[in-house]
């Protein structure tokens, strides 16, 4: 049974409501025809841009080519290119075969940076017989690798021209520079064909004792210098003595 129809109201006619449905597409597909389409032809497993992408699984981005590379993401401003952060594991993993395990390029502060609140900042492995763990390289004759200890506050310090390794630690009396450790070998080791394989421009301390080999006679050294060394006599005896820049030898004693 239908309602009755209320006093003063009309029904729109059928042809009236197809007109109006009419009107509304007309309108739509104008306002249309001013603003470029939308595309959605993304497959829907895809990493989106300026979004939090959430899987389960690892994404793996493989790029078959060779002497190419396979990801790169760059930032034209002052903000991070790449940032990787893991809970208690690694925060970037990189592997590769022969070449490089992780590089990054910066202009003006780090080209890769390591931050851990209770492990490792940054960790390189190698089981290469011929290639090392971890490699500083200086373009400009700068410090290839530098190492600095403060209490988190100081800034960087700045670095030394022609310097391979640079350590430096400046809290106290305690504080080490370089921390070389060896229990059977050599905790420190320097070779030089004809510089100084060391060289230390303030006092030595040592807790044991200087050990020399026999050597034959240094040429003398320059004005207000001297060379400590041991010789043999020519009978089998070693001798320990000192050249002067005049060249005279003083024998310190002889091997009884």
């Amino acid at each position: 049974m239908t309602s009755p129809i209320e006093n003063g109201s009309t029904v729109p006619s059928r042809r009236a409501l197809l007109a109006g449905a009419l009107g509304g597409l007309g309108a739509l597909a104008a306002s249309a025809l001013g603003r470029p389409a939308r595309a959605e032809a993304h497959d829907a497993d895809d990493v989106r841009l300026g979004g939090a992408n959430n899987s389960p699984n690892t994404t793996s981005i493989t790029n078959n080519a060779n002497a190419n590379t396979v990801f790169a993401v760059f930032s034209s401003t002052s903000g991070t290119a790449v940032a990787g952060t893991s809970g208690t594991s690694i925060g970037v993993d990189g592997t590769s075969g022969l070449g490089v395990g992780v590089s990054g390029t910066s202009d003006g502060l780090y080209g890769v940076r390591g931050y851990s609140t209770g492990g490792i900042g940054v960790r390189g492995d190698s089981d290469a017989t011929d290639r090392a763990a971890v490699a500083g390289h200086s373009h400009f004759d700068s410090t290839g690798v530098q190492g600095y200890s403060d209490d988190g506050t100081g800034p960087l310090p700045g670095p030394k021209a022609k310097t391979g390794v640079y350590g430096l630690a400046h809290q106290d009396s305690s504080a080490k520079g370089v921390w070389g450790d060896s229990p059977n070998g050599h905790g420190v080791h320097g070779t030089s064909s004809s510089g100084y394989a060391g060289f230390f421009a303030g006092r030595v301390f040592t807790t044991s004792f200087y050990e020399a080999t026999e050597i034959s006679a240094p040429v003398a050294p320059g004005a207000n210098r001297a060379r400590l060394f041991v010789r043999d006599t020519g009978s089998g005896k070693s001798q320990l003595c000192v050249r002067f820049n005049t060249g005279a030898i003083q024998v310190i004693a002889t091997q009884p």
